[in-house]
């Protein structure tokens, strides 16, 4: 009681998009001895998405949602919901609080507890926002008070000309008298093709170029705390050979990230957020993705280069420990083998 999905307390509830299917066109290397680690990935059945519309929603700093007492499950990814005792013990902060919420008329609301991640905020939240504001373009968006420090909001937010950008200050809460709450596009991991384009290309015309360059980009993770490649060093003279420039993405703001990815015509580098700057290369571009070698690897790369027509290729890197899950450990690239894919992708 009291964990309820908005669905069963939706005043409206309107389609955006319908349901479709992608299918996915498979790596351009691909090795049947590895078909199975993509195999899973290459159909998946994409549900409708809705816009619900909710009256006297409060909604707290920390991103929680609640209608009156009943907090809604749309405030999580359903693999991180709270427990049961954690909703119990913040039941009467909610209720105290709620009593000098601020009040906002009306508001969209797009993020989870896994938004503010640089891939779920682009893949996952903007996704919901685009379909929200083709249905409604006069919305102001509500955020919850962690987006206040992180710098890539406000400019990503840009190209929607929303009327209002409104985040949460630590602790406070608000009261929307008309809260409108689109539903996930996608879900994650997997993609709307024609949405997540339509995202894409949003970005690529407010910020980016309107034609490709021959640029050739590795996405460097040698800042980042988990899969970075540990001879890195090694690699680097060989992807110098082949004219790619490294790039720390950390570095760069979000409108120097999408025009530098509007020029790259190949992008490599291992597994990462850096990748999902692929949506800003123009249809037709290359990827070369290093995945640690593993019976199950995450494809939501090789799904995504196929939804925008990319050439995909995959290579698989030793990881350096054998005690560490392979997605959180760096890897050991082959040299040789890293030559033998580069020739294959860059045609030199």
């Amino acid at each position: 009681m009291l964990f309820e999905s908005a669905f069963s307390r939706a005043l409206a509830v309107t389609q955006l998009t319908g349901p479709t299917v992608s299918t996915r066109k498979q790596p351009e290397n691909l090795n049947d001895s590895e078909k199975h680690l993509f195999a899973s990935s290459f159909r998946h059945d994409v549900l409708s998405s809705k816009m619900l519309e909710l009256d006297n929603v409060t909604a707290h700093a920390n991103g929680w949602l609640y209608k009156n007492p009943t907090l809604l499950k749309e405030s999580f990814v359903d693999v991180r919901e709270p427990s049961r005792s954690r909703r119990l013990r913040t039941l009467p902060r909610h209720l105290v609080s709620a009593l000098t919420a601020d009040k906002v008329k009306e508001a969209v609301w797009v993020t989870d507890n896994w938004s503010r991640n640089y891939y779920h905020w682009l893949t996952d939240a903007m996704p919901r926002l685009y379909v929200a504001t083709r249905h409604n373009p006069d919305l102001e968006i509500l955020l919850p008070s962690n987006f206040a420090a992180i710098a890539y909001t406000h400019q990503s937010l840009e190209p929607f000309r929303l009327k209002e950008i409104r985040i949460l200050r630590e602790g406070q809460c608000a009261r929307i008298e008309k809260f409108f709450l689109p539903s996930y596009v996608a879900e994650t991991g997997n993609y709307n093709d024609d949405v997540i384009k339509k995202v894409g290309e949003l970005y690529r015309a407010y910020f980016g170029t309107s034609s490709p360059s021959v640029r050739r980009i590795y996405v460097s993770r040698n800042k980042a705390p988990v899969r970075q490649i540990s001879n890195e060093a090694e690699i680097l003279p060989i992807l110098s050979r082949y004219g790619f420039e490294i790039v720390h993405c950390e570095n760069l703001s979000f409108s120097e990230q999408v025009k530098l990815f509007s020029e790259a015509s190949i992008i490599t580098g291992p597994h990462g957020a850096g990748f999902v700057n692929m949506m800003f290369m123009h249809e037709g571009a290359t990827v070369l993705e290093i995945h640690p070698r593993d019976q199950k690897i995450n494809t939501c790369y090789f799904s995504m280069a196929s939804a925008f027509n990319h050439s995909y290729f995959y290579m698989l890197a030793e990881t350096a420990s054998t005690t560490t899950p392979s997605h959180l450990d760096n890897m050991i690239v082959d040299p040789v083998k890293l030559q033998e894919q580069l020739e294959a992708v860059c045609g030199d």
